[in-house]
């Protein structure tokens, strides 16, 4: 292999690495927000508690 055709090999390798390493943080962010939905979908209807109530309830200051 010559060394312009390994040189854009390497840079192929290195840009698709970094695409993956995009996509996996996006496919991360998307699986936390669909954990949130699935929550506030299988909570609906039950009473929520404010932030102070929740920091009353554990000792939280």
């Amino acid at each position: 292999m010559t060394k312009t055709v390994e040189k854009t090999v390497v840079r192929s390798i290195h840009k698709k690495r970094e695409q993956i390493t995009a996509l996996r943080a996006e496919l991360e962010d998307l699986n936390d927000y669909l954990d949130l939905v699935e929550a506030r979908v299988r909570d609906e209807g039950k009473p929520r508690l404010t932030h102070e109530e929740v920091k009353k309830r554990y000792g939280v200051k």
